[in-house]
């Protein structure tokens, strides 16, 4: 088994996931983390247990933060039954020769006539592609020890990811405001349908902008960059809320409501003006991020 320091195999499979066969994997310049799961067979009462166990678990479905994999030897198509079947919402990629198994010394040999099946096996893999935690085993009945899974997961933290989701989000935040400030225009001048329209578009973009900002939040070493993230998303999801309210206004205008609208509009202008800017990381937090772009 690959021991945690240890690089972590690239590898590319077909699989199954939300119903459809395509390719997956590990890249070699992870943009999540990776939890890379072995087991050995679909439908077997053990892996069953095991996989729905996974799906449970609320912190892999952070999809920005966190990618789960499962790899057994069965087929494509025989994933996609199993994942249907049991409500697996991850990958299932197939090692027919179990060669991805081989290259993280997870292989058994032959099980119940299968042959080249891999170990029941969990490795958390970093955003450096590094092994953070490894487990296996040699009985197929034996189960993982999943709150030490998640604590592995929570301990990954790299400020460079962080940066650039920060400033990912923060693109984000900037098409919100903008779309926010066009509803806005749309909304003074009556046009009820555009700005309610408009408004919607500007919540999507504050909806990705708040997450990315959560995700960056997530990845923080330092402490400045933590606290910057967790206001930029505090006030991206204030903005949301005030569209969400500018919306609900122009629907109740266009509805003859004229009362009900002007209270909503004036909570939506408060909590705008409430957000004000949104400062770029670099002015942020007093951190040197000069090469980060190379």
């Amino acid at each position: 088994m690959l021991e945690p320091g240890a690089p972590a195999p690239t590898f590319s499979l077909p699989g199954a996931h939300d119903g459809e066969i395509d390719e997956f994997g590990l890249p070699a310049e992870p943009d999540r983390v990776h939890v890379v799961v072995f087991y050995p067979l679909d439908f077997s009462p053990a892996c069953t247990r095991e996989m729905c166990s996974l799906r449970d678990v609320e912190l892999f479905g952070l999809e920005r933060d966190v990618r789960l994999l499962g790899i057994g030897v069965d087929s494509a198509y025989s994933h996609r039954r199993f994942a249907e079947e049991n409500g697996l919402g991850f990958p299932l990629l197939s090692d027919r020769l179990g060669d991805v198994a081989e290259s993280y010394d997870v292989l058994a040999g032959e099980v119940e006539g299968h042959p080249r099946v891999a170990k029941r096996a969990i490795f958390v893999v970093d955003l450096h592609r590094t092994v953070q935690y490894a487990w296996s085993t040699d009985d197929p009945l034996e189960q993982p020890d999943l709150g030490q899974v998640t604590d592995a997961i929570e301990a990954i933290q790299d400020d460079r990811t962080s940066m650039h989701r920060y400033r990912d989000a923060h693109e984000q935040f900037q098409y919100g405001r903008s779309e926010l400030d066009a509803a806005r225009a749309a909304y003074h001048e009556k046009h009820w349908g555009l700005a309610i329209e408009t408004f919607q578009e500007a919540q999507y973009y504050l909806d990705e902008a708040a997450e990315g900002f959560s995700s960056a939040r997530r990845f923080a070493e330092s402490d400045g960059i933590e606290a910057a993230a967790a206001s930029a998303a505090e006030k991206a999801r204030r903005l949301r809320q005030a569209a969400d309210w500018f919306a609900t206004a122009a629907r109740n205008h266009g509805d003859g409501d004229d009362e009900a609208a002007e209270e909503y509009h004036d909570d939506a202008t408060a909590a705008i003006e409430e957000v004000g800017e949104l400062p770029s990381l670099k002015q942020e937090v007093d951190l040197d991020i000069a090469g980060d772009d190379d």
